[in-house]
């Protein structure tokens, strides 16, 4: 007992490295509230669905899932037991790396067995990714289980997998993975690891027959919308594997140095080689992970810091004690260093965008619901924690996630898109045939999305769909202040739905906000006016005519006005023309114009009045000093 109590007493600093890492990072990914609007569906009696009547699989952490049902069900507030879990079991993966490295050094005079759990408690991807309420330190942690259980030969291995099957779909790939591991290192058939595989799987069926009857398919839908075999997903899959290795490329050292001294390395050793080799294989092959901070390589960070620290020791063999020893400190103070250093800037970088992303998506929300109290429906590429806050209202995914149709029949690519989305999925007939009562692009008016993009080639939605937006400010992440907006339909979607506009149109158009939101306006106006020379004979958008004049005017170019005016002219629900209007028309002192752009603003935002008024009496106000001085 005394012997076990020294063995894990040097692991604390690394759990406490590992704790204040994750206390420091701690946020909520917007992907998780997926997850919580099924359970909340699920308690309100909706059943496990996103949207109430459709059941559609649109997570891939089915377990998970159902393990937060099963604390809400008893009245205990299920996301913060998610995140709680997360940051336990985060901690106990640091614990389990550590004993993986035991069954791979077995010397328990080798200090070397300690480095990979201090690499594993100071990982910043780990930290990060633990406390943020989805599965994935329960998946890490089983599949660490599952690594350790095999090493041991021990028949745990069966829940391990089973465990890890219901949290994530690729349980499966861990359990292909050890069996095919067992069968190179042994030279003949897997007994032991085919065998625990194979009970795993008569235990999953109930799991499987669940999914079969009640969604209608053994794959969550995410796996359609998400994954494809081409080399789009392949390139995706390299440059995401890229990142990792950039982050954490001394870990992969391992695997080279382990492979010119192979004769020097046990059984053990060979086993986590290879399987971080095949699940990297299988990272790539799936095209990497929409979410950035290496969520998908968790899984094998503690079997790379074991082969790291086994491949340091393997040099150093011949070392006396004492110099293996110094070897060790050094080795692990210098992994240490390197393994907060190199992804800080891109870890912290994320951490405080997705904050941001979250608050002002949970904002707009929550404002929609204030100003329409109807059972309104909504179309967004981002369903997260907007859908979560719109609970009770139809929420679509414009990316497919949540939604069969999208996922499994979307339109081909549209030649001349460019896009670093890999959600490439869409279907815009569809959508707009359902014909959402708002529409919400990730980005505010720009669209980003290969989603997005195409609906600005149907003149359906450039006729249907006006932008509407609220004042957003917030101290941490927009001081200044900014609108958050979304397309309300103001019209029914009518005719025969087909793209008639250029992609050019849609190309110039976005790179003019981008240049907007960047405050470069000489290129927003450049780009714009290309945009409109793109369109050519077709009927201009409205939203564009003020983009463009709203840019102009704020470089001093009074020539905007008339695009502004152009646009409140072609359709008078132009709110962004008429809100912009207003205060110029009352420091002009054209108190009739003034009157009919802020009964207009009454009409489609009255909630933005307030604000519109006190720009328009600090306009006067600036005026009225000029004319002093």
């Amino acid at each position: 007992m005394a012997r076990s109590y020294r063995e894990y007493l040097p692991l604390l600093p690394a759990i406490a490295a590992y704790s204040l890492l994750a206390w420091w990072l701690s946020f909520t990914q917007d992907d998780a509230y997926i997850s919580y609007r099924y359970v909340a569906n699920f308690l309100n009696g909706h059943g496990l669905v996103f949207n109430i009547g459709e059941r559609i699989e649109g997570f891939t952490n089915f377990g998970w899932v159902v393990y937060l049902i099963l604390w809400g069900g008893i009245g205990v507030g299920y996301i913060t037991v998610s995140k709680i879990t997360g940051f336990l079991l985060g901690a106990a993966v640091v614990v389990v790396t550590h004993l993986i490295a035991q069954e791979v050094f077995a010397d328990n005079k080798n200090w070397f067995r300690y480095l990979p759990a201090y690499l594993v408690g100071t990982n910043l991807s780990l930290a990060y990714w633990s406390p943020a309420g989805l599965e994935t330190a329960a998946f890490v942690f089983c599949v660490s289980l599952a690594l350790l259980w095999y090493l041991q030969r021990n028949r745990l291995l069966i829940a391990a997998l089973l465990l890890a099957v219901w949290i994530r779909p690729e349980g499966a790939v861990v359990a292909a993975l050890l069996v095919l591991i067992e069968a190179i290192i042994e030279h003949r058939l897997p007994r032991f690891s085919l065998s625990c595989a194979a009970i795993a799987l008569i235990l999953s069926l109930p799991f499987v027959g669940f999914k079969l009857i009640y969604y209608g398919s053994i794959l969550p839908n995410p796996f359609y919308a998400k994954t494809g075999m081409s080399w789009q997903y392949l390139s995706a899959g390299a440059v995401y594997a890229g990142e990792f290795f950039r982050h954490y490329g001394f870990l992969g050292l391992g695997l080279l140095i382990l492979l010119l001294l192979h004769r020097r390395v046990s059984s053990q050793g060979r086993a986590l080689w290879l399987f971080m080799i095949g699940y990297s294989v299988y990272i790539v092959a799936i095209g990497g992970d929409v979410l950035k901070v290496h969520r998908f390589f968790l899984p094998i960070v503690g079997v790379s810091a074991v082969l790291a620290a086994l491949a340091i020791e393997r040099l150093s063999f011949r070392l006396a004690p004492k110099t293996k020893l110094l070897v060790a400190i050094l080795s692990g103070v210098v992994l240490v260093g390197l393994t907060i250093d190199l992804p800080y800037r891109t870890v912290t970088s994320f951490n405080y965008n997705e904050r941001a992303f979250t608050t002002r998506h949970s904002f707009l929300a929550r404002q929609m619901k204030l100003a329409d109290t109807t059972s309104f429906s909504t179309a967004t590429p981002t369903i997260g924690i907007f859908g979560y806050e719109l609970l009770g209202h139809d929420v679509i995914d414009m990316l497919g996630l949540t939604d069969s149709t999208v996922a499994r029949h979307s339109d081909p690519a549209i030649p001349g898109m460019e896009t670093t989305w890999k959600e490439r999925r869409h279907n815009s007939v569809y959508l707009l045939k359902r014909a959402p009562d708002y529409i919400v692009f990730s980005t505010g008016s720009k669209p980003s999305a290969p989603a997005e993009k195409a609906l600005l080639l149907y003149p359906q939605f450039l006729e249907s769909y006006r932008l509407l937006a609220w004042y957003y400010r917030n101290d941490e992440f927009n001081p200044r202040g900014s609108m958050s907006a979304a397309f309300k339909r103001m019209r029914p979607v009518t005719g025969i739905i087909e793209p008639t506009y250029p992609i050019e149109f849609v190309e110039d158009y976005k790179r003019g906000q981008d240049a907007w939101m960047a405050l470069d306006l000489p290129s927003a106006v450049r780009s714009l006016k290309q945009a409109l020379a793109d369109i050519g004979n077709r009927r201009p958008w409205p939203e564009l005519l003020w983009s463009l004049g709203y840019c102009m005017v704020s470089q001093k170019d009074q020539k905007g006005l008339a695009f502004m005016e152009q646009a409140v002219t072609l359709d008078s629900l132009t709110f962004g023309a008429h809100k912009d209007l207003y205060p110029y028309e009352v420091v002009a002192g054209n108190q009739s114009k003034a009157a009919i752009h802020r009964a207009y603003i009454q009409r489609l935002a009255p909630w933005y009045l307030p604000r519109l008024d006190s720009l328009a009496a600090q306009m006067l106000e600036r005026k009225r000093q000029a004319i002093g001085e």
